[in-house]
């Protein structure tokens, strides 16, 4: 019984004169490195992408050039990920402007082409309500591989409170190295389907900047 007390008190004693080494400090906390978000990445692949005040009858972007119609009306992107944004005016006798979209996307990033078409074609209801087919073709612009994408119906995408009857777009898909273009032509029927020609032409003339 004494032994103990005194081991106790020694153990009291010890405590209190300072003796018992001080709690090791909490080890130093190392900084998880963030990967940068998507859009930074997807402005850095569409690189050089023409402005305002660019020749009105080109499209420059990710490192291609395209002809396009000085009709088609430069826009301020007006959401996230897009690079470049025109506007199409609707021909005589048709009401309401359809929209050029391009996007970028930099290897890796965006998903699987195959996964955006089938995100294309949830924004698409037919006129019964059912679910939206695309109709997916390839085609080679000069030595470029091309993804033609159509759709059309009643058209809910992004931000749209309700669904839109009477739409079509038109939609490409560029593959150039390390990149992944998208290009929609989307907007009212009649103004699509009277553009489709000069969409077609611009598609086709796609080649890499000199």
């Amino acid at each position: 019984m004494n032994r103990l007390l005194i081991a106790v008190a020694s153990v009291t004693l010890a405590s209190c004169d300072g003796s018992t080494p001080p709690p090791k400090p909490p080890a130093p906390i190392t900084p998880r490195v963030v990967a940068p978000p998507q859009p930074v990445r997807a402005a850095e692949a569409a690189g050089a992408v023409s402005t305002a005040t660019s020749d009105a009858t080109k499209i420059e972007i990710a490192g291609l050039v395209m002809p396009k119609p000085a009709s088609w009306t430069w826009e301020s992107p007006s959401m996230q990920f897009r690079a470049l944004q025109y506007a199409v005016a609707a021909p005589a006798g048709a009401s309401g402007a359809a929209e050029l979209i391009l996007s970028v996307f930099a290897q890796g990033d965006g998903g699987p082409v195959d996964a955006n078409v089938k995100r294309w074609e949830s924004q698409f209801r037919t006129s019964e309500g059912g679910a939206a087919t695309a109709t997916v073709r390839e085609i080679v612009a000069g030595a470029i591989p091309v993804k033609l994408v159509e759709l059309s119906g009643s058209y809910q995408g992004m931000g749209q409170a309700a669904p839109r009857p009477g739409i079509l777009q038109l939609g490409a898909i560029v593959q150039v190295e390390g990149r992944t273009v998208y290009i929609r032509l989307v907007g009212p029927a009649a103004t699509v389907e009277a553009a489709r020609a000069q969409f077609m032409a611009m598609v086709e003339g796609a080649r890499h900047s000199p």
